[in-house]
């Protein structure tokens, strides 16, 4: 329908909504997801998005420009409320325990086994840049500092089993969300991501096998 010749310029009809740079975010994340930075191609981040490649390119520089931006995007949206949300816990060893199941319960769920962004990153050989390698690290060391901190306060509770040290122990509670996201996009077999997260609680409480 076109609006009356007479009024075509005396009342104009909005302009369509822009996207904002969270929307063209949230359209590329799952190319990045399911194909990693090097198997995504230009024409399926324009389809993705609604946008021309100098549109995007004009937003983010390049490539790898819109790859950092939807590294960022994708931490600050699907990981730090959650890092958030375990660490107002009261229970320290509770808040990891919640957190790691909540992780291998949505890995186990994940239907088309796309894993994380940014685990999948960290695992990719592919040409990511230095610098957008550099960003996933310090995205996932929040992951550990929160291990870590939560590691600390057990010990100022004096709630950590003799022989656990905080920054050690926060090492292997990332390597046990790193084997996590991976195994499931191998395997999804609840039964063995829930062992492997029953392995890791075991070190934390009394009795437990310690450090290896």
């Amino acid at each position: 329908m076109v609006d009356d010749d007479s009024n075509q310029y005396s009342c104009p009809m909005p302009r369509p909504r822009s996207l904002t740079n969270e929307d063209l975010l949230d359209r590329a994340i799952p190319i990045f997801l399911g194909k990693g930075y090097a198997g995504a191609s230009l024409r399926d981040l324009t389809e993705a998005t609604g946008l021309s490649a100098a549109a995007l390119y004009h937003r983010y520089g390049d490539k790898n420009g819109l790859f950092r931006a939807a590294i960022d995007r994708y931490a600050d949206d699907m990981m730090v409320p959650l890092l958030e949300r375990f660490a107002a816990e009261d229970d320290p060893i509770a808040a990891i325990a919640g957190l790691l199941a909540h992780l291998s319960h949505v890995s186990a769920q994940d239907p088309h086994r796309m894993g994380c962004l940014l685990v999948n990153s960290a695992m990719d050989g592919g040409p990511i840049s230095a610098e957008a390698r550099a960003q996933v690290h310090a995205r996932l060391s929040q992951l550990e500092a929160f291990f870590r901190d939560r590691l600390e306060h057990a010990r100022d509770q004096g709630r950590l089993p003799a022989g656990i040290e905080p920054p050690a122990q926060a090492e292997l509670l990332l390597a046990t969300v790193l084997a996590l996201r991976t195994l499931a996009r191998l395997d999804p077999d609840p039964g063995r991501l829930d062992r492997l997260v029953a392995d890791a609680m075991s070190r934390l409480h009394p009795g437990g096998s310690g450090t290896p």
